[in-house]
């Protein structure tokens, strides 16, 4: 996922073999003493609860595993967002230059954008064109 998580070690030698690659100091292998699924480990609550903008989706996962059900509470207002068509370009190079293009019409308007990107890699990438181009944005991925 490209995402850090300090403390975690793979199992089995594997993290050692890496280790070993990358040249860097060799770790004793880790001994698990208990594992639980994340599934089994809510079962040990009573009750549970949660809120999130997606659940409905999950609707029958979360009354299938948990006997949970899902209450879709309305908006307060209509819903702002304008859906439009996909738009396909031959090359990454023409889609992300259409992304800053439609990044600097907004930022003219001085609206907000959120861009969302695949992986920290386009989000890097698109982060130096829109550097290169002067236009102020923050990054927000798993690096930062």
């Amino acid at each position: 996922t490209g995402r850090k998580m300090p403390g975690r070690r793979w199992s089995d030698g594997l993290h050692q073999a890496v280790e070993a690659k990358e040249g860097v100091q060799i770790d004793r292998e880790t001994q698990t003493l208990a594992t639980i699924t994340i599934q089994n480990y809510f079962r040990l609550y009573q009750k549970l609860a949660g809120m999130t903008g997606t659940a409905e989706t999950e609707a029958a996962e979360f009354h299938d595993i948990y006997k949970l059900d899902v209450n879709v509470i309305p908006t307060n207002r209509p819903v702002a967002r304008k859906d439009h068509n996909d738009r396909i370009y031959k090359t990454r190079r023409e889609k992300y230059n259409a992304v800053i293009n439609e990044i600097r019409d907004c930022h003219t308007r001085e609206q907000p954008v959120l861009v969302g990107t695949v992986s920290v890699e386009a989000s890097e990438l698109l982060s130096r064109m829109l550097k290169r181009e002067k236009i102020p944005h923050n990054v927000l991925n798993a690096k930062f």
